[in-house]
């Protein structure tokens, strides 16, 4: 096969260089050039620039799309230069290789080969040797390949015919064992029914709040970007992939359990199909089991509302199914009556562990940076790059320490401690960082979000029970109604202030700078309305200090709710924002003159006239008195005791300026208070409710993969506490040992996920903007359900050693 390669390669080689220095088919615009004489003459016409610009349209295109092919053909005639003298270099064919991608890319990029189709032989002739290559190249593995898979097909199916083909009837004594066998091993019938009682018990819940709460969310409030919806898509979708995570693990336990277990079987001789049945009959049992018990656990909250059972009924099936088949493999093993192959051990290849710590340490640098850009809001994305900054840490971090240990004199000590990591290196660190990762989910992103959740006042949201926003031709229309129902009313100036981008979803630039939707809008204030706005919710005045240029935030929000920039444009660093409201049209070339960048001095949360859309629209923007605009419209605050009624009369502002609304449906021109508060409380709930299901959620998921990992090597620990005991080791000093590698899994991943999520707390503080107050609470709740959390790792840590050690004392 090789002469065949070498042969090719040299006729291919002196073709192409004949074509290319004889063959004149490439169109200039001054006549033919062959392809080499082309290049010759670029390079002797003394402004190879000018050249190649006046003979081709494309001009460097086509410069760079000929000379990668004119170094396909030097490098191919080189080649079959070497090849002549039956000498053998790896350098050419790569550089040949490599050349004629770059040729046809650029070549078919500008369309070369329209205008000149005689040049299409060279790298076709090109490509058809490197095709031929690389057919060649692996022709004789593949034949030896094709001809050991056939062997051992035969050798299968001779196996199956032997193994599987029982003859007869089943013996009635038969079926008895195969009924009682259902409940002999109930144990691990009941974690597979416990697992997916949970998984549908979170789905029912969480649809059933769904619905209840938006039974009583205004229609806007549902499906805009801060609303029930979303929540309900972002909280749903991790609840759902936690629930598919969980519940693979779980089936592969219950599929180990039953490969472990099932020599009974083969030796009964029982046939492939009715193993099969066994095997859905158990599942769908246990499936059903816990189904109905969800619904029977649930009916007094949910009742008779059909489309939410129905609804969970169909999600938990789904992922019954897809979980399962993900274990199609060992399902097939298991059907097939083969024992999983033994594997052989692989030590820690210690190469590359300070690369491997450095990689860690980029990427969670990489985390730590993302999340503090409030532009990313927070996003569970960056669980992304943790991960990948996980798998370096923990790599580097375990490979240096053992290192280390194995150069101590009392090694062997601590051998029995440590094999786990020595012996097992890759799944044990495998699992280490998959428990790290879930622990910081829960510690550094659900366990802080509920504590803020939890310290949300919905009554100090709103100080008024409506705000608007008129100009003032509306201003005396709105006194009377006022006045009609013994409402105070309080007027400030103000002035719409626009952001280029209002919008989270991030625009796809073109060449020209395209008019951004949505164009986001706040409130502008002057500095004296700002201060008066402060002590009419009982705050004492602030001095800012403005100068002229500069301006102040006021992020009015929750503290559960992140603080999110006033331009949501990705591509500006800093703010851009135009006094006035969006604009229709706008020359995009000219956006610095229309849209400036700010200078924001300084920057806070707080409640001054309400909350809406949960931070990301209507914030205060506080300005210099001097530099606040003449042409004014009013914000109007009102207390009243008959907000409904009142509210029913403004129906007029809201035709009067439904124009300005096709920017931006969430943008009202009047907000009420108590439709607001309905609203926030029903979205916190929610979230609320959802947070739970993950934090449940993850902590089982971590209890299921230490059990999967203990119940899967369930054989060696119990040899090792046999070879101790024959040692003459006491029970005390067997236990020790037990518990030193017992708590290298439950307490580091703790540990180090507490270290991470320190980092993710501290950043999330800051973010938000917590006054001293805000932070002395949060901090003094998360020590308290942090320390609660804690507890339960030790609790289950405990009765993880006590199973264990009643597994190896019989």
């Amino acid at each position: 096969m090789g002469k065949l390669m070498r042969k090719i390669a040299i006729v291919n080689g002196y073709l192409l260089f004949v074509l290319g220095l004889f063959l004149p088919v490439i169109n200039g615009n001054t006549g033919k050039f062959t392809l080499i004489g082309l290049w010759a003459e670029s390079l002797t016409s003394g402004n190879f620039s000018h050249f190649w610009t006046t003979q081709f349209p494309v001009g460097i295109e086509a410069e760079i799309g000929t000379g990668f092919l004119l170094l396909v053909i030097i490098a191919s005639f080189l080649d079959a230069v070497v090849l002549t003298f039956r000498k053998k270099t790896k350098i050419l064919p790569m550089i040949k290789n490599v050349a004629l991608f770059f040729a046809i890319f650029f070549l078919g990029q500008f369309s070369f080969f329209t205008a000149s189709p005689g040049v299409l032989p060279m790298p076709i002739l090109a490509l058809l040797e490197f095709l031929l290559m690389r057919y060649l190249e692996g022709k004789e593995e593949r034949d030896q390949q094709y001809t050991e898979q056939t062997r051992k097909n035969k050798a299968e199916k001779l196996d199956k015919e032997q193994r599987l083909a029982f003859k007869g009837k089943y013996p009635s004594l038969f079926k008895q064992i195969i009924n009682k066998n259902l409940l002999f091993y109930r144990q691990n019938l009941l974690i597979l029914s416990a697992a997916n009682f949970v998984s549908y018990l979170s789905i029912a819940l969480l649809i059933f709040s769904y619905r209840s709460f938006s039974a009583g969310q205004s229609q806007q409030s549902i499906f805009d970007k801060t609303g029930l919806l979303p929540i309900f898509i972002e909280s749903g979708g991790i609840l759902v992939l936690l629930l598919i995570i969980f519940l693979t693990f779980i089936n592969g336990m219950y599929l180990t359990f039953k490969e472990n277990h099932g020599e009974l079987w083969f030796l009964l001789g029982i046939r492939r199909k009715t193993f099969l049945w066994m095997l859905i009959r158990e599942y769908l049992i246990c499936v059903g089991v816990s189904v109905v018990v969800g619904i029977i656990v649930t009916l007094p909250l949910i009742r008779l509302d059909f489309w939410t059972y129905l609804l969970a009924i169909l999600i938990q099936l789904f992922l019954a199914v897809i979980t399962l088949g993900f274990h199609q493999e060992k399902t097939l093993r298991l059907l097939q009556f083969k024992p999983k192959s033994t594997q052989k051990v692989a030590r820690i290849n210690f190469r590359g562990k300070i690369i491997w710590l450095l990689i860690g340490l980029l990427f969670l640098g990489i985390t730590f940076w993302w999340f503090t850009r409030r532009k990313s809001a927070e996003t569970y994305l960056v669980l992304i790059t943790l991960a990948i900054g996980l798998i370096g840490l923990v790599n580097g971090l375990l490979k240096i320490f053992i290192a280390w240990l194995q150069k101590r004199r009392d090694y062997l000590q601590h051998f029995l401690t440590f094999n786990d990591f020595t012996y097992r290196f890759r799944k044990s660190a495998n699992l280490i960082i998959i428990l790290i990762l879930l622990q910081v989910f829960s510690l550094g992103f659900l366990l802080p979000r509920l504590i803020t959740g939890e310290m949300v006042q919905v009554d100090q949201l709103f100080p008024y029970d409506i705000v608007a926003k008129i100009h003032n031709e509306e201003l005396l229309q709105l006194e009377k109604i006022s006045q009609k129902y013994q409402a105070d009313l309080l007027t400030f100036p103000m002035v719409p202030i626009t952001s280029v981008d209002g919008d989270s979803d991030p625009e796809i630039y073109g060449v020209a700078r395209p008019i951004m939707y949505i164009q986001g809008q706040q409130i502008g204030i002057s500095e004296t309305t700002y201060q008066k706005l402060r002590k009419l919710v009982g705050e004492k005045e602030q001095p800012l200090n403005l100068k002229r240029n500069q301006w102040h935030v006021v992020y009015q929000q929750g503290i559960n709710v992140s603080a999110q920039p006033i331009d949501w444009d990705p591509g500006s660093k800093e703010p851009r924002l135009r006094i006035g409201t969006p604009l229709d049209f706008y020359d995009t070339n000219d956006i610095d003159r229309i849209f400036p960048m700010r200078d924001i001095k300084s920057q806070e949360r707080n409640i001054l006239t309400g909350m809406f859309q949960r931070g990301l629209q209507e914030n205060l923007v506080v300005l210099t008195d001097e530099a606040f605009p003449k042409t004014q419209q009013k914000l109007v605050l009102i207390q009243t005791n008959h907000g409904k009624k009142m509210v029913d009369e403004l129906q007029f502002i809201d035709q009067k300026y439904a124009s300005d609304r096709r920017w931006d449906e969430k943008i009202q021109p009047y907000y009420w208070k108590d439709q607001q508060e309905i609203d926030v409380k029903n979205e916190n709930n929610l979230e609320m409710i959802v947070l739970v299901f993950l934090l449940v959620i993850s902590l089982l998921l971590s209890f299921s993969l230490l059990l999967t990992k203990y119940l899967g090597e369930k054989d060696f620990w119990t040899e090792k506490q046999n070879l101790l005991l024959l040692l003459g080791a006491r029970e005390k000093e067997r236990r020790k040992i037990l518990n030193r590698q017992l708590r290298l899994f439950f307490w580091l991943p703790l540990i180090m996920a507490g270290l991470i999520g320190v980092v993710f707390i501290f950043i999330m503080t800051n973010i938000r903007f917590f006054n001293q107050l805000e932070s002395l609470q949060f901090f003094w709740r998360i020590i308290i359900v942090d320390s609660c959390y804690a507890a339960v790792w030790y609790l289950v840590y405990r009765v993880f050693g006590n199973q264990i050690m009643k597994w190896v004392s019989k």
